[in-house]
């Protein structure tokens, strides 16, 4: 008779058990769903502020410092424990837009001073089309990297800020690819001369192809070597005058072709040491 009663009291007691169990794992689920939710937002917040700074890297790039400056200091100051050092960032863009400015005044004051007649004009005038159209092609080239690079965003290194100085000690401001703490990839660097280089990095040197941009409108395209123009490459002078061919150690070495303004063929020869040593006939 005792067992008969204990058994409805043995069934409600495991029924209880039961039920605790599915209670106590469907809190935990919901915990555990709320927890991922939660480290899911965390992950779509640092991807849309990894795709912000990518953007505003982007106008850097473009030449527009004014612009890329003011959205540094308004767009990003809620990141919250600043991963992508945004005050490099601003100080690179704040660098870039006061070496613009000062040359822009030198450059004026450079007019100012040596327009004595109107046959200086004119050949001052004839100088600024050819630099300008010199700038034209080097913003062309700068738009071509830059779709380059924005087609590799999925590398996590791209967009990286670092600063350091060359073998001639110059201060280079770079934002590219970054690998053991150095230029590594693909990235644009601009030195504190106003020159300017896009394309391959190895270890913080030029190594691979490239296109380095002078400030007074020469510019070279081909291939580094441990930072300096070494194998095929082409050397351009505002005026329209160009050498193609070999180098070694910056300067022309082996064969090599050098024409003049109007497209046609100077010379073509063996060089050595930027000397032509043997001409072709």
């Amino acid at each position: 008779m005792k067992k008969r009663i204990a058994i409805p009291y043995i069934l409600f007691a495991a029924t209880a058990i039961v039920a605790l169990f599915y209670l106590f794992r469907s809190v935990g689920l919901k915990n555990d769903l709320m927890l991922k939710e939660t480290q899911q937002a965390k992950i779509d917040e640092s991807l849309a502020e990894y795709k912000e700074v990518m953007r505003i890297d982007s106008i850097l790039l473009e030449g527009d410092y004014k612009k890329a400056l003011n959205a540094y200091n308004s767009e990003l100051k809620y990141v919250k424990d600043n991963p992508y050092r945004i005050p490099l960032r601003i100080g690179l863009a704040e660098q870039l837009l006061d070496l613009k400015t000062d040359k822009t005044k030198v450059v004026k004051d450079s007019i100012v001073s040596n327009i004595d007649s109107i046959q200086a004009i004119e050949q001052k005038a004839k100088y600024e089309i050819k630099l300008r159209d010199s700038l034209s092609f080097a913003l062309e080239k700068a738009k071509v990297q830059l779709a380059a690079m924005r087609r590799q965003l999925g590398n996590k290194t791209l967009g990286e800020y670092l600063k350091f100085k060359n073998k001639k000690g110059s201060l280079m401001h770079y934002v590219g690819q970054v690998s053991n703490n150095m230029a590594n990839g693909i990235g644009v660097a601009i030195l504190n001369t106003g020159s300017r280089y896009e394309g391959s990095w190895r270890n913080n040197e030029r190594h691979g192809e490239g296109t380095f941009f002078w400030a007074d409108g020469e510019y070279y395209i081909g291939s580094y070597s441990n930072d300096l123009r070494n194998g095929l490459g082409t050397y351009y002078w505002p005026n329209k005058e160009k050498y193609v061919g070999e180098w070694k150690d910056d300067k022309r070495n082996g064969k090599g072709t050098f024409y003049g303004k109007d497209g046609e063929v100077v010379t073509k020869g063996i060089w050595k040491g930027d000397k032509l040593v043997e001409v072709e006939k």
